[in-house]
């Protein structure tokens, strides 16, 4: 059972993280509130598959509510490492100035670049 929870549970997370949940929903030009949320699709998908696994009503039912509650905190997981991705790819790439929103680098030896002290 809970091999199960956890497959789904990661499973929705990253359904609706990476945004395939969204780019369907956008294919098929409707708007699924259940599908939006990786806390009730993982609580729904999760009470669908151990139905269909023949446990219990009640045991589906509490297991569902528990990985819907650790399926905020895995989204919140995944936002952090977001985050931190981002910040480290900042880091270690170098602005080069070549994209079209890059600002115009000064040169060493002109006036107010940053050789110069102000």
């Amino acid at each position: 059972m809970f091999r199960e929870v956890a497959l789904v549970t990661v499973a929705c997370v990253l359904f609706v993280q990476m945004g395939l949940s969204e780019a369907i929903q956008n294919v098929l030009r409707i708007h699924l509130t259940i599908a939006s949320c990786p806390k009730c699709l993982t609580m729904w998908s999760t009470l669908a598959v151990l139905v269909l696994h023949g446990y219990g009503v009640l045991e589906s039912v509490a297991a569902s509510f528990l990985a819907s509650y650790s399926a905020v905190w895995l989204a919140l997981l995944y936002d952090a490492l977001a985050v931190l991705y981002n910040s480290i790819y900042e880091t270690i790439t170098p602005n080069t100035g070549t994209g079209p929103d890059a600002a115009p680098r000064a040169h060493a030896d002109a006036p107010g670049g940053p050789a110069s002290v102000s």
